[in-house]
């Protein structure tokens, strides 16, 4: 989720310099500078993705806030021990909100339907007459899934809180304008298509195998552990090791060759009377 909103700050931190210019003249042509629909039609699709990957994860069996449960006035067996202790899963961290759930699905379609506006946008101006059917398809399919999400249709669920309730209504004035948006485009292209390119409308399947494959924004950097500044993995608790190390491979070293050298000399025959080995 975390990857999911930081890709999501990115495509804005992208589009931020455009947005003055779509307020002044919106819909076609784009302004030259503005960023490549093709490349925030990317951006926008594993936007989408990491949201649906966070919600799927997040969806596990039971994985409700209890509040949210009916509240019964008898209890019997194992919800008896449940509701004596009601934040019990919460601190297990077994619990998950559903407004996290409803946040993550509503993310999700969002990134989607506007993934689906750009396509058709980058179809309707880089595609020329050949492509005019292709970008109303694809406009019609975003408006169409941005009309479901301002109705309230892509998670349902009812708002439980002020702070959701909030998120919510944000949300809701950020779909009316990019609907405004999708309408204008769809209006542009749609009368362009009409009276130059002719270029039929493909269904939907059609549409779905030419989405290309999403472009992640924000690389992940792997977790590398800190070196400790004292202590077992430092520095100079590694070199006293090494030091440590070192002396009892000397000691090692001197003590067998005193071993050897007593050997030798207890092996070697002692002379017991005069003139012993002394044969001449």
């Amino acid at each position: 989720m975390a990857l999911a909103d930081a890709q999501n700050l990115a495509i804005r931190k992208l589009l931020s310099k455009a947005a003055f210019e779509s307020t002044l003249s919106p819909g076609p042509p784009l302004s030259k500078s503005h960023p490549s629909p093709a490349l925030v039609a990317k951006l926008h699709l594993e936007c989408a993705a990491l949201y649906a990957t966070a919600r799927s994860l997040v969806k596990t069996p039971g994985a409700s806030r209890a509040s949210s449960r009916p509240k019964l006035k008898m209890s019997l067996g194992r919800d008896k021990d449940r509701n004596a202790n009601p934040h019990g899963d919460d601190e297990t961290g077994e619990e998950v909100a559903p407004e996290l759930r409803r946040y993550l699905a509503d993310e999700a379609a969002l990134h989607a339907a506007l993934a689906r506006k750009w396509l058709g946008v980058d179809a309707g101006e880089h595609g020329g007459t050949s492509k005019g059917g292709i970008a109303v398809g694809f406009l019609i399919w975003a408006k169409k899934e941005l009309e479901e999400l301002k109705s309230g249709h892509a998670s349902g669920g009812m708002i439980s809180g002020e702070r959701e309730k909030e998120i919510r209504e944000r949300r809701k004035a950020r779909v009316l304008e990019e609907l405004e948006g999708t309408g204008t485009f769809l209006v542009g292209y749609k009368k362009m298509n009409d009276s130059i390119s002719f270029q039929p409308v493909p269904p939907q399947s059609e549409l779905q195998a030419m989405i290309p494959a999403g472009l992640l924004a924000a690389v992940v950097k792997p977790y590398a552990k800190p070196t400790p500044a004292f202590g077992p993995g430092s520095v100079e608790y590694v070199r006293r090791q090494a030091e440590e190390l070192e002396l009892l491979e000397t000691q090692s070293i001197a003590d067998t060759v005193v071993s050897t050298t007593s050997t030798a000399v207890e092996g070697a025959p002692s002379k017991s009377y005069a003139g012993a080995e002394a044969y001449y």
